[in-house]
């Protein structure tokens, strides 16, 4: 019985190995922007108060900064869909965000472009949402948000 004891626990120890060996070649997730570093660079946080502005937060890309513009102005956006909140920082605080990250030795994303991406592509094409493509035609999407500038940024 000693010798079966002994086996038995050789081949939990080989297995424990193989396991530990297995989740040491597993990669790091990739790193996501830290709402501290967002709130640091001085982006500024307005809160989804609105099923609209709710919902819009989760049409944005999720765990990355996007680019979008609104009244002709270019800012940054990061939504926190936890919080139902949006971080949006102007080009001057996406530079200070980078160069936290550099200094935090995180790598340097490129911002989605959201004043390029053609959401249309992924919708249906029966009548119901080629009328609502239609009325999602006359208002942008950013028009269910305040403006912007308003947020106290100094020109």
């Amino acid at each position: 019985m000693t010798s079966f004891a002994n086996v038995c626990k050789g081949a939990l120890w080989a297995l424990a190995m193989a396991f530990a060996a297995g989740c040491a070649n597993v990669p790091p997730p990739p790193p996501v922007p830290s709402e501290s570093l967002l709130t640091a660079a001085g982006f500024k946080t307005l809160v989804a108060s609105t099923p609209q502005q709710q919902q819009h937060l989760l049409s944005l890309q999720q765990g990355s900064v996007s680019q979008i513009q609104q009244t002709g102005k270019h800012y940054f956006v990061y939504p926190d869909i936890a919080n139902k909140r949006l971080y949006i920082g102007t080009p001057k605080e996406y530079q200070a965000y980078l160069a936290l990250r550099t200094k935090n030795g995180l790598p340097n994303p490129t911002p989605v472009d959201m004043t390029t991406v053609d959401m249309r592509s992924y919708l249906k094409q029966d009548a119901a949402m080629q009328k609502a493509d239609a009325l999602d035609a006359q208002v942008p999407p950013w028009a269910i948000w305040p403006d912007f500038s308003n947020l106290g940024w100094i020109p």
